[in-house]
């Protein structure tokens, strides 16, 4: 069946830095707390939403506008932007479903043009950061979220494909009839797709090999 929806990761697969949590964290100069935290949720010592909110809380007071500088100046994985073109072209939706922060994927979808974005909400006051964070998307969590999706664009799984490039985004993979691995972490990754890429050239060559 002809695709007619792809759902994208955002970090590491359109954006070149695989974690905006750490390109704030080495920024801001908070990398021990950030690593600190981030082993504690992947020894399950603390939830995810835990983990974000401790996470937002080492950014509080940080200013608004040098956040999205440092957000904006983290470069587009190669072929992001005519990829994006060509489904626009090919009349092909796409969203953008990220554990990542708004403050990075809205500017995202706005310069591809997505269909749609879904993520975590880290919250500011028009000048500053607030410190808080709420969770839409947590790490894992990924599947219920596209089943919603595909359920209410009337969408079979087999007209899907998802986009990823961790452990996290197998989940996604499982719930649709096409996964492709970007720039992949880890061999699972790569294993639980049936496409693997060094970068998003390749990605409206196999979308036109399924039609």
């Amino acid at each position: 069946m002809p695709i007619r929806l792809v759902i994208f990761d955002v970090d590491g697969v359109i954006k070149v830095e695989h974690d905006p949590y750490t390109l704030l964290h080495r920024h801001f100069g908070t990398e021990e707390a950030g690593a600190r935290y981030l082993a504690d949720f992947m020894a399950e010592r603390i939830t995810y939403d835990e983990f974000a909110q401790l996470d937002a809380g080492e950014w509080q007071g940080r200013s608004l506008a040098e956040t999205k500088d440092v957000l904006r100046a983290n470069p587009y994985v190669p072929g992001a932007h005519l990829m994006a073109l060509d489904l626009h072209n090919r009349k092909i939706p796409f969203i953008l479903l990220s554990s990542g922060f708004d403050l990075h994927v809205e500017d995202v979808a706005f310069d591809l043009n997505a269909s749609h974005y879904l993520c975590n909400d880290l919250h500011h006051d028009g000048e500053h950061l607030s410190g808080s964070m709420t969770v839409r998307v947590p790490w894992g969590g990924k599947a219920p979220i596209v089943r919603e999706i595909l359920e209410q664009r009337d969408i079979e799984p087999d007209q899907c494909m998802a986009v990823g490039d961790s452990t996290a985004d197998i989940p996604a993979f499982q719930q649709v009839g096409y996964a492709v691995a970007v720039r992949p972490h880890k061999p699972e990754v790569s294993q639980a797709a049936q496409l693997t890429l060094p970068d998003l050239t390749g990605i409206i060559p196999f979308i036109d090999s399924i039609d």
